[in-house]
């Protein structure tokens, strides 16, 4: 069962015309998915006891993979080669960007100091 699926089919019962703007739209949705997601864990997964991953305790236990939208992730023991690649490369580039982030407000507080 999907949380997308879940999440308009709930949109589509409180606003069957759409009449609301765009991105209160999108909003709403996010937060719908992120209810049925959570529904659908408790409901179809066995309980999780809290530990991390034995080996590897900083890990997530879900990640988009290379195929889908972040909307859904899979499971980490679930992800092949090309999924691992992909998240490694979006947290590499994720990480460059708030390090130059970093870099840019560092310099603006120099400045402004002088």
């Amino acid at each position: 069962m999907s949380p997308s699926w879940l999440a308009t089919e709930a949109m589509t019962e409180l606003d069957p015309d759409r009449e609301a703007p765009p991105l209160v739209y999108l909003g709403c949705h996010l937060e719908l998915r992120q209810i049925a997601r959570e529904f659908c864990r408790k409901r179809f997964e066995p309980e999780d006891d809290g530990e991390a991953h034995d080996l590897f305790p900083d890990l997530q236990a879900r990640y988009p993979t290379a195929r889908s939208s972040k909307d859904d992730p899979e499971k980490l023991e679930c992800l092949n080669r090309d999924d691992i690649a992909f998240n490694v490369n979006r947290l590499r580039s994720e990480a460059a960007h708030k390090l130059a982030h970093a870099d840019a407000l560092e310099e603006y507080g120099e400045l402004r100091a002088a």
